[in-house]
C-alpha cells in the first residue's frame, strides 16, 4: 500500500465526517472511493491506447494495401503537399 497526503475542503470534510460512526470508517470510505476512481482512470487509460494501437494497426494495413508502406517522411510531405496545391486550384 502507497501512502499520499492531500490537502481537502475543510468545510467538506467537516459535513462529511458528521456522517460517519467515526474516523475509520470514513478513511475506509474515501479510501474505496480514492480506489474507485483510480480503477476507473486506469480502465479509461488503457481503452485509449487499445484505441490507438488499432487506429494505427488499420493505418498500416491500409498502407500496406494502397503500396505505399515504403515511403519515406519526406515522399509523405510531398505527397500532402501536392494534394493541398490541387485543393486551393479547385476552389
Amino acid at each position: 500500500m502507497c501512502t499520499y497526503s492531500i490537502t481537502l475542503n475543510d468545510e467538506l470534510l467537516t459535513r462529511t465526517r458528521k456522517t460517519f460512526a467515526d474516523e475509520r470508517a470514513m478513511n475506509v470510505w474515501l479510501q474505496q472511493q480514492v480506489e474507485a476512481l483510480l480503477t476507473e482512470y486506469n480502465a479509461q487509460q488503457q481503452l485509449t491506447r487499445d484505441n490507438a494501437r488499432r487506429a494505427i494497426e488499420e493505418m498500416r494495413r491500409q498502407s500496406e494495401q494502397n503500396g505505399n508502406t515504403e515511403m519515406t517522411l519526406e515522399d509523405i510531405n510531398e505527397e500532402i503537399r501536392m494534394a493541398r496545391e490541387a485543393r486551393k486550384v479547385a476552389v
